[in-house]
This record gives C-alpha cells, structure tokens and sequence, in this order.
C-alpha cells in the first residue's frame, strides 16, 4: 500500500463521515438559532427549551435521511472491498 493510496482511504472516509454527520448538525443548527430567537422574543430563559426541541429535530432527521445514510454508507464499503480486493 502506497502513501498515496493510504491518504485517498483517508480523504475518501473524512469525505463520507462529514456527509452522513451533515444533516443532523445542520438541522441542530437552525433549530438552536429558532430557539433562541423564540426565547429572545418571549424572554423565556429556560435549558430545556432548546435542548427538547434540537433532540426531536435531530430524531426527525435522522429517520428522514435513514435511507441516504444508509446508501453513502454502503457507497463507502464497497470502495474500502474493492481497495482490499485489488491487493
């Protein structure tokens, strides 16, 4: 195995992690940003308010982008048999 097969394993698994990672931090993202508007608003300073409504989010996500994750995962496999097959 050569350096440069070793960093294109490297750059293609970082590729893959920041994809099936992606969804659910953006959504993380935005729900924490509307929280925070809604309590800037209505001036409800509570932890649980943010927290309940990131993890539903997150939830609701993850079993929308299931199918996906599931496809860029196997994506990410077959590459990883198809290097070992060619050793």
């Amino acid at each position: 195995m050569t350096p440069e097969s070793l960093l294109e394993i490297v750059h293609y698994t970082l590729l893959t992690a920041t994809k099936l990672a992606s969804p659910y931090m953006i959504s993380a993202v935005v729900i924490g940003v509307l929280m925070n508007i809604v309590q800037t608003v209505t001036q409800m300073k509570d932890m649980s308010l943010t927290f309940v409504p990131k993890i539903a989010g997150v939830g609701v996500v993850g079993l929308l982008m299931m199918p996906w994750s599931i496809q860029v995962s196997l994506n990410y496999f077959h590459y990883i048999l198809e290097l070992f097959e060619g050793l």
